[in-house]
């Protein structure tokens, strides 16, 4: 976990210190493992300084397809160790014009009402029970 931050039961929002209705949330970063490289198992990780993950950080992915967006914080409250990255990536999201900061209107949703087929099929094989 890179944090954790005390927040109110119902909005969450941040809960100032000492207050009794609370509780913590701890945050942290996803990171997939590409295995392109490596095509036996019996081969060896290369060595990883404890500070720097590798792999793709999930939400930078999904941040830099449009995807989502940041969360702004100040200088002096607890963020992620991947801020910055996380930042450049909704940068490049959004001058990319992809996924909601993209100006065409977002795709229809097809709803398929399975409870009324199911009626019909029923209602149309009756004979058979």
């Amino acid at each position: 976990m890179e944090y954790s931050r005390k927040v109110g039961p119902v909005d969450g929002s941040v809960v100032p210190p000492g207050a009794a209705d609370s509780r913590v949330m701890d945050f942290g970063s996803v990171f997939l493992f590409s295995s392109g490289k490596a095509d036996s198992d019996d081969a060896p990780l290369p060595a990883v300084p404890a500070s720097q993950q590798t792999g793709l950080n999930v939400a930078e992915l999904i941040i830099g397809r449009g995807f989502g967006t940041v969360i702004r914080h100040r200088d002096f409250e607890e963020r992620s160790n991947f801020y910055d990255a996380l930042l450049a990536a909704e940068a490049r999201a959004i001058s990319g014009r992809k996924g909601i900061h993209s100006a065409k209107d977002p795709p229809v949703m097809h709803i398929t009402d399975l409870i009324t087929v199911c009626k019909i099929l029923i209602a149309g094989f009756c004979f058979l029970i």
